[in-house]
């Protein structure tokens, strides 16, 4: 008798799997058309927002590319004091041209006077640098 019931015990529950099996593959089966087209509609938009970002952010990064190209080509002098103040002007300059793309690309207003500060205090400091290197050429040596 028990044997009885433990044959049909796994017998329906055998076949309860694979109904579960059957309608599970029934709706991965429907669903997936649907799924595909969600994940290619949202790629779609990430790339539209990817592309749009990158509209904007071109300068920005054009920049800081620019300033480390500049800077990992200069000769150093072995001076530290003219080595720093030539890498400072490449780097406040690569700061001035982060700020103009914020300026030429930016929506906030809080933003962009950043930005317009940004540049004037870089400048004065460029202009303190290379009056600095203008005054002891003999430190490049």
């Amino acid at each position: 008798m028990t044997s009885t019931i433990n044959r049909r015990f796994l017998s329906t529950a055998a076949a309860k799997l694979v109904l579960s099996a059957v309608v599970s593959a029934s709706a991965l089966a429907i669903a997936s058309p649907a799924m595909a087209q969600n994940a290619a509609h949202s790629q779609h938009d990430m790339s539209k927002s990817a592309h749009a970002a990158g509209k904007t952010s071109m300068a920005m990064h054009a920049s800081m590319d620019d300033m480390h190209k500049k800077m990992k080509s200069m000769s150093m002098t072995g001076n530290q004091d003219m080595d720093f103040a030539m890498m400072m002007v490449s780097h406040h300059q690569g700061a001035i041209d982060m700020a103009q793309a914020q300026i030429d690309h930016g929506k906030d207003k809080q933003m962009i006077s950043a930005a317009k500060k940004i540049i004037a205090a870089q400048k004065k400091e460029i202009a303190m640098f290379e009056a600095w290197m203008k005054k002891y050429p003999h430190s490049a040596k």
